[in-house]
Formats: C-alpha cells, sequence, structure tokens
C-alpha cells in the first residue's frame, strides 16, 4: 500500500486516504451497519425497549443470519433479553426517583439562609422591637 492510509474506527479496516474511496465506502451497507451498532451502545435502554417492543420477530435472524443487522425492520431481541432490558429500565427508573428525591431534600438544605424560604411561623413568634444602641 503506497502513501498513506485510511482507518475506519467501526469497520476495523484500512483503505487509501482518497476523498471518493472514503465517501463510496461511507456510503456501504456495511459500514452503516458497523456504525449503527456501535451508535447503539450509547442509546437509552427505554428507547430501545419501546422500539424493540413494537417489532415482530425477525425470521431470518432466529434461523440463523439477517444480513440487515440492525438495520432491520423486525426485532433481533429475545425473550429473555427483553426481559434483562426490561429490569435495565426499571433500575434506572429506580435510580431517577431517588435521585430525584435527594436533589429535592438536599435542595432546602444547601441553601444560604438568605435563599431559603420563610417560615412564617417563625416570623410571628421573632420579636422586631429591638433597640439599637
Amino acid at each position: 500500500m503506497g502513501g498513506k492510509s485510511y482507518y475506519c474506527d467501526y469497520c476495523s479496516c484500512f483503505m487509501k486516504n482518497d476523498i471518493n474511496v472514503r465517501k463510496l465506502h461511507n456510503a456501504g451497507i456495511s459500514h452503516t451497519t458497523a456504525k449503527a451498532t456501535y451508535m447503539r451502545r450509547f442509546e437509552d435502554p427505554r428507547k430501545t425497549l419501546a422500539a424493540e417492543r413494537m417489532k415482530r420477530p425477525c425470521k431470518r435472524f432466529f434461523a440463523g443470519y439477517c444480513k440487515f443487522q440492525l438495520l432491520c425492520n423486525f426485532g433481533h431481541y429475545t425473550e429473555k433479553q427483553l426481559k434483562q432490558l426490561e429490569k435495565i429500565v426499571s433500575q434506572l427508573k429506580k435510580k431517577r426517583s431517588k435521585r430525584k428525591k435527594s436533589f429535592q431534600q438536599n435542595k432546602k438544605s444547601n441553601l444560604p439562609p438568605s435563599l431559603q424560604s420563610m417560615n412564617l411561623a417563625k416570623l410571628k413568634k421573632t420579636n422586631l422591637e429591638l433597640d439599637w444602641g
């Protein structure tokens, strides 16, 4: 290979460092699938679960191989995998609700006295007639 080469992180392959070669590669189905597979790791599990519940099972995938992989219009998750995904989503909901409750509790205590909400019962009890001098 003469000259510099370009490495595709998604596909783990080298190619000639030419704009036309890279455009052709990036438009290919193998690169698009590899990129979708990589980016799927960072998706919200709730979004993935909702999308997979709406899909019917892919006959090709469960028979052995589906050439469309993540771009397939049918579901590639087994019932066991869907249940695991549901567990992850429920754990995330619990964590978020705990975090929200603790934030609301800490929000009042972390503020300086001048920014905390006023307690009117305490204000009525205070003696505002003070001698200054």
